[in-house]
């Protein structure tokens, strides 16, 4: 199984989750991880899996992440598919979802939800550039990624 995982990051956390997702989902098979500038050419091959994530920014996604999703080929219709974000801890009608956004241009995209959103979180204090995941994100992470390709793989 050909998983593709592309992420968008500000200072760093959204990267770490999106190395743990990949750890996880190789269990199935080949992972590349891209960050959203790289992803634009990779993605002429048509991946079994494609999962994306960036920081929640002003309530929904980062300007790259939306260029990207917006910008997916039509070659992945079908595809199955999943999205994740970076946040602080709250109730989404407070802080947004960068990755419920995603999931709805994931879809109008043509391509096949394989899991609902899912959030990994932020532990508030300090400068920004210091703020650091919660302590057991990394692992919720790599276990999502390996939920996915199980779900995927058996389909």
């Amino acid at each position: 199984m050909r998983t593709v995982v592309i992420y968008d990051t500000k200072f760093g956390n959204t990267a770490r989750i999106a190395q743990a997702i990949a750890r996880g989902a190789a269990s199935r098979g080949s992972v590349r991880v891209l960050d959203t500038a790289e992803a634009v050419q990779p993605l002429a091959e048509q991946p079994d899996l494609l999962i994306v994530g960036g920081p929640t920014q002003r309530r929904g996604l980062s300007p790259a992440l939306r260029a990207l999703v917006d910008a997916l080929p039509p070659g992945l219709r079908g595809v199955p598919a999943a999205s994740f974000d970076t946040r602080y801890r709250q109730a989404t009608w407070l802080t947004g979802s960068a990755a419920a956004e995603a999931a709805k241009r994931l879809g109008k995209a043509g391509t096949r939800l394989a899991a609902p959103p899912e959030s990994f979180f932020i532990a508030r204090g300090g400068p920004l550039e210091r703020q650091g995941l919660e302590a057991g994100e990394l692992e919720r992470a790599e276990e999502w990624g390996r939920a996915l390709g199980a779900a995927v793989a058996s389909r």
